[in-house]
């Protein structure tokens, strides 16, 4: 689980409600921040495992100056994390660097607010990505850009005994304001796995980002279900070009049939408690990671598990 703001309090939080492994967004360089938020973690009684979300990674997703560098950073950050005994990294090749939402005023259930993506809105983003490059990258381009970095990392990866694990690109649309897109599908995610066949290399399957796009979420888990590092569990309605975020048990996902399906393929690894409603009381300053919801969330998700 993702704590937010990384507190004392919200760690004491999302402890008391039974989460074993803590998420961390990226802390910027170095080992030192790793060690503070491991120390927090392990003093509220988890275990701090995975980092995800705000990597820098622009520069290599689209061949831009200054590439190499920065996959000189992220295999200093793979040695880092290693040094920190955490276990997987959580990336993305979006090419507009991070998930967006063209509204977070969204009702749900009991006036909590969501985040909607309109393709016709497009343009209004209202959550932190940081942009894309003035020119477009072809998708051909993307994917050589893919391999060429998984090429680089994944020694280094190896070696840390470490896994990555490549989050799909939300919204799952091939193409938004002129840029393709790539990582919306099952055949894309085992097209990623074949480009570099390595024990580090495997996926994060998030069923809120696929499912959008049409994608059959029960088969993706049992066919990609050894390259499976990492799984993101949140609920949703609507299509590609036009979706809304939901509480998790009343969107169109099935997540009881998403849990057991997990149990058939006896998936072992983390589920977080992904996006969630922002609730009363809340600001609603970070969209689907504020903090109430996903401790319901988290709750959901824990009694689905424990059911037969």
């Amino acid at each position: 689980m993702i704590v937010n703001p990384f507190t004392e309090r919200n760690l004491q939080l999302a402890a008391q409600v039974g989460v074993t492994d803590i998420v961390l967004t990226y802390p910027g360089p170095g080992l030192t921040p790793l060690m503070a938020a491991k120390r927090m973690v392990e003093a509220a009684g988890m275990r701090l495992t995975h980092l995800e979300r705000k990597i820098p990674h622009l520069k290599f997703v689209h061949h831009l100056p200054g590439r190499d560098a920065q996959i000189e950073d992220f295999k200093m950050l793979i040695r880092n994390m290693a040094e920190a005994s955490m276990e997987v990294l959580c990336y993305n090749w979006m090419p507009d660097e991070d998930w967006q939402r063209t509204s977070c005023e969204v009702l749900e259930r009991g006036g909590a607010r969501v985040t909607e993506f309109d393709l016709t809105q497009v343009g209004k983003n209202v959550t932190d990505a940081d942009g894309r490059p003035a020119a477009p990258t072809p998708a051909a381009k993307l994917w050589e850009n893919l391999e060429y970095f998984l090429n680089q990392v994944l020694p280094i990866a190896e070696d840390a005994r470490l896994k990555l694990a490549l989050h799909p690109d939300d919204p799952p649309l091939p193409e938004l304001l002129g840029q393709p897109r790539i990582i919306i599908s099952n055949e894309a995610f085992r097209r990623v796995v074949d480009l570099a066949p390595s024990p580090s290399n495997g996926v994060c399957y998030c069923v809120g980002s696929l499912h959008p796009a049409g994608v059959n979420l029960l088969e993706g888990i049992r066919s990609l279900a050894d390259k499976i590092f990492f799984f993101h569990a949140r609920n949703v309605k609507g299509t590609a070009a036009h979706f809304v975020e939901t509480w998790h048990d009343n969107g169109e996902i099935d997540m009881p049939a998403v849990i057991r399906t997990l149990k058939e393929v006896n998936y072992q690894g983390t589920l977080r408690p992904d996006h969630a409603p922002s609730m009363a009381g809340e600001t609603n300053e970070t969209p689907g990671y504020e903090m109430l919801g996903r401790l319901f969330a988290a709750g959901y998700l824990r009694g689905l598990m424990q059911t037969g």
